[in-house]
């Protein structure tokens, strides 16, 4: 994924069905979602594992888009696939951006900022609760039916658990890159989303962290030169 270009890309959903089988396999409720209007949601596999983060939008009665992470639109077509079995709806992506509609996210940094994950965090299998706080809680219903994965996301908020590893955004104080280890070695904790805010000369990354280095103000950034990584 290039930091320079855009962070997301397009899934259609079209059909009689869009927005009631799409509500069923969400974490947000999108049955009172009105022509034009949007939220963020989660998809989830069965076990809870997320496969992607989306902004939901409704273009018109049966056509809904879903805007995920650049290397994700696949993935989510063949998820939202495997349980329409008898649901009048096709899928259709990835979808290029067309003309008067741009990437909520057009770089890197503008993606990291806000702490929301690409394609290189969610391949490593991130829960619902791994995600941020602020992020999580504008992206899931704990009030609506039922949905694929469910069960784990409702388990662990009864019980206010917290995954083994967890998604952090954090600011270096030094040079940085995808891959460098954070934290306790042992750990397996790793920068996975690095950028320069070339305004202010700060590098502004995502990692994937063991709670206990999480629970930390700061943590270590075990690359080419002495960089600590401070949470946010």
């Amino acid at each position: 994924m290039s930091p320079d270009g855009p962070q997301t890309e397009l899934v259609v959903v079209s059909g009689a069905d869009a927005v009631t089988y799409l509500d069923s396999q969400c974490t947000q409720d999108l049955s009172a979602l009105a022509v034009g209007d949007n939220t963020g949601t989660l998809i989830l596999a069965p076990n809870g594992d997320v496969v992607t983060i989306a902004l939901v939008r409704r273009d018109a009665d049966e056509v809904v888009t879903l805007e995920v992470p650049v290397a994700t639109g696949a993935l989510t077509v063949a998820r939202l696939e495997r349980f329409a079995i008898r649901a009048a709806v096709t899928f259709e992506g990835p979808v290029p951006f067309g003309a008067g509609r741009s990437s909520i996210y057009p770089d890197a940094l503008s993606r990291i900022r806000v702490g929301v994950p690409g394609a290189d965090e969610l391949a490593r299998r991130l829960v619902a609760h791994a995600l941020p706080e602020e992020l999580r809680l504008r992206s899931v219903s704990f009030t609506k039916g039922c949905y694929p994965g469910q069960e784990l996301v409702a388990r662990m908020q009864s019980r206010h658990a917290i995954p083994p590893y967890v998604l952090r955004r954090c600011t270096l104080d030094g040079p940085g890159a995808p891959g460098d280890v954070v934290g306790d070695p042992d750990k397996d904790g790793v920068l996975t989303s690095v950028a320069l805010d070339g305004e202010t000369g700060t590098n502004w990354a995502l990692c994937v962290v063991h709670r206990r280095d999480a629970e930390q103000p700061t943590v270590a950034v075990h690359g080419s030169a002495a960089t600590v990584a401070r949470f946010e």
